[in-house]
């Protein structure tokens, strides 16, 4: 990612209320009076932040009904560098920080549902496994899992039955292997 568009994603999650449009727009899309209701504030705040994340490549306009502009997630996914290669650690740490912040809620919510059928429960994955690469084979495997991510994000489903799911990857050199 370029040094420009990282320091605009960091600006971008650098704002609990942009944070909080982004969960929401995980959801669906939604118009700023929408989301105004929903974080009990004013279409034109909404509209500021909406514009901002739209400049930060996170947001797009889904469509246009009458005056109502709904906006939606990109394909794109939300990243940053580690934080010692970033062009703004100190925010880098605190993207990364919010994030899992926000990770976690989401986990634990997820626990606690009793509302969800079956096939819900049995097609969730909670996956951990482990692989010994050098950095340029960890290079490929991002570059294969952000193809496979832009293949299945950012689209709509008219199946009824469709939620909103959560897809997160923590791929990272672990501790040095024992002697």
């Amino acid at each position: 990612m370029a040094g420009g568009r990282e320091l605009a994603v960091l600006r971008a999650l650098g704002s609990p209320v942009r944070q909080e449009i982004l969960e929401l727009l995980g959801r669906g899309p939604a118009t700023s009076a929408m989301l105004a209701r929903a974080l009990a504030s004013n279409t034109g705040v909404m509209s500021y932040h909406l514009r901002e994340l739209g400049k930060a490549g996170l947001i797009e306009p889904e469509s246009q009904q009458g005056r109502a502009l709904y906006w939606r997630l990109t394909s794109a996914d939300v990243r940053v560098h580690d934080p010692q290669q970033s062009p703004d650690p100190p925010a880098a740490e605190g993207a990364i920080d919010r994030r899992l912040t926000k990770f976690n809620a989401s986990l634990t919510h997820y626990r606690r549902r009793g509302d969800l059928p079956p096939a819900w429960r049995e097609a969730a994955l909670f996956s951990e496994s482990a692989a010994v690469l050098t950095a340029a084979e960890l290079t490929a495997f991002a570059e294969e899992y952000l193809a496979l991510l832009r293949r299945w994000s950012g689209r709509m489903s008219s199946d009824a039955t469709a939620r909103p799911v959560r897809l997160t990857l923590f791929a990272y050199p672990d501790a040095d292997p024992l002697p």
